[in-house]
């Protein structure tokens, strides 16, 4: 099922390290019965969802993921235009993990840091 990756509540959630799909259009919930449905679909309380926040999917189960990492063209790519560039390129950050990330992806260092949400 798709819906909404850019509503103000979807990016909010993705700052905050968590998947969110708004306006899903097909899905009723039912808080009396602890479920959702997607046409003749139901699924209760307790069976997995997997959420994708940036392409704007639900899927019913659980789906493998994979660290995110350089890797390939793009990898090649970006070593390349750090070899060139003048300007350093530093991260906005809400969490510890968030600075590590930056760091890792190769971030200079932080612009932001959001620390009213390092402590909920």
């Amino acid at each position: 099922v798709r819906g909404g990756m850019t509503s103000h509540a979807a990016v909010v959630a993705r700052g905050m390290g968590r998947p969110c799909v708004s306006a899903v259009g097909a899905m009723r919930v039912d808080c009396p019965a602890s479920a959702l449905r997607i046409g003749d679909l139901e699924v209760r309380a307790g069976e997995m969802l997997t959420i994708d926040g940036g392409a704007g999917e639900v899927m019913l189960g659980e789906v493998p993921t994979v660290p995110a990492r350089l890797s390939g063209d793009f990898a090649t790519i970006m070593s390349w235009a750090d070899e060139f560039r003048r300007m350093r390129v530093r991260a906005n950050a809400e969490t510890l993990t968030d600075a590590r990330v930056a760091r890792e992806f190769g971030a200079d260092g932080l612009g932001l840091i959001r620390t009213e949400h390092m402590f909920f």
